[in-house]
């Protein structure tokens, strides 16, 4: 019966409640959009990040991570290359081999951080190859002794395309390590996601002028979506157990970088908590108003042997039906909304540089929290805003309420 009554008063003012209503669904929207907007804006940030520079996993000899070192080599890079791939949703990956060196070019030296890819495998798991703004990228010989160096780094040696670099070192084996190093190209200084003074040569050949063997430090794996990293790490890890390696997502690889990511997460909750506030006064003040409107109504109701209770219950009833009305429309609204901005997204006047990374437009994301916790938000509030109200009404003396009307 309190059902029936309650369905029935919201369309007794069908103006007051259309409005309310609107409002409990326009803030369903509003927060939808923007967790819409935070979803994909971080899933595009994070997918440019990873296939970047990082992939989405790496594997490493054990204690690399905490401390890098020419030594800490992974042995048979193409058995576990072929145990990373039996683990599924993998799409690629590539070994790398890093080692510091002096660079020479006539009177000017630099500090260098070579870095050896495989021209092949290296495209497929990051967009290096596409950074290179002049010049050719690093060919399949291994003996051309090729180096790609950041614009700035050939400011600094004052070279350029085709000439030769020589660099200085020491070898995993403890011998001196020397070689002359032709420039194939080179990375546009707005483009470079490795650091200024990162060189890039073919594996084979930063593996022969370190003395490493068929190492490598690193294996890089691409994965079908960035947010399966964790558990694709814990699978590579299973596979490969007991081998002395560890597979790291990139969560753990650029910890600081998702340390900063969570850290702003967390100030869209003030966001959200002030939407939050302005939704609930707004409620708070109309069923307020209807009180006050219906306040002779409450009194023949109790005059009549209706139970302080149920007249609570009445009260509550009505607004949580009504917040349920309004959140279907609002997850109509918000799908709809959101559907569009993931489609089109928001393009930026200006594009902007971020790490190496061109941002041009920022998209939405359709997620299930931007439908859960919308949802939670209205249904919860207008709960807690109508419990004032209706203990009001359940407390309303008959005599008085009579006289009032």
């Amino acid at each position: 019966m309190l059902l029936r009554i309650a369905f029935r008063n919201i369309f007794r003012r069908k103006k007051r409640s259309i409005l309310t209503g609107m409002m409990m669904a326009g803030a369903f929207v509003l927060f939808s959009v923007s967790f819409g907007f935070v979803d994909g804006g971080y899933d595009m940030i994070i997918d440019m990040f990873t296939r970047d520079r990082t992939g989405h996993v790496q594997v490493h000899a054990e204690g690399y991570l905490d401390k890098r070192s020419l030594y800490k080599i992974i042995r048979d890079v193409n058995d576990v290359g072929a145990a990373i791939e039996s683990t599924g949703d993998i799409e690629a990956w590539a070994p790398r081999a890093y080692g510091p060196a002096l660079a020479f070019a006539g009177q000017k030296t630099t500090g260098l951080n070579l870095m050896g890819i495989d021209p092949l495998r290296e495209p497929r798991v990051t967009r290096l190859k596409q950074k290179v703004g002049m010049g050719n990228f690093i060919s399949n010989d291994p003996s051309a002794y090729e180096i790609i160096l950041p614009e700035k780094t050939a400011r600094i040696l004052r070279v350029g395309l085709g000439d030769e670099v020589a660099l200085i070192s020491q070898a995993a084996d403890g011998s001196p390590a020397t070689s002359l190093f032709t420039i194939t190209g080179l990375i546009d200084d707005n483009n470079s996601s490795y650091g200024e003074m990162t060189g890039f040569t073919h594996i084979d050949t930063s593996r022969e002028f370190f003395v490493l063997g068929k190492g490598a430090h690193e294996i890089a794996v691409l994965l079908s979506n960035h947010w399966k990293s964790r558990e694709a790490a814990d699978n590579i890890n299973r596979a490969l157990k007991g081998s002395g390696l560890v597979a790291s997502p990139w969560e753990v690889v650029e910890s600081q970088f998702y340390q900063a990511m969570q850290a702003d997460l967390k100030g869209n909750w003030i966001t959200l908590s002030v939407l939050t506030v302005i939704v609930a006064v707004g409620v708070l003040n109309t069923i307020l108003m209807v009180i006050l409107e219906r306040t002779r109504e409450y009194g023949v109701l109790k005059a009549i042997g209706t139970r302080p209770g149920q007249v609570f219950m009445l009260i509550v009833l009505e607004t949580l039906m009504l917040s349920i009305m309004s959140i279907i429309v609002g997850i109509i609204g918000g799908l709809a909304a959101n559907a569009y901005f993931a489609e089109y997204g928001i393009t930026y006047p200006d594009p902007i540089e971020w790490g190496g990374m061109i941002i041009e437009h920022m998209k939405a994301r359709i997620t299930p929290r931007t439908i859960w916790i919308p949802s939670l938000v209205i249904f919860f509030t207008a709960f807690v805003v109508s419990i004032w109200p209706a203990l009001r009404a359940a407390r309303i003396v008959p005599v008085k309420a009579l006289r009032e009307g």
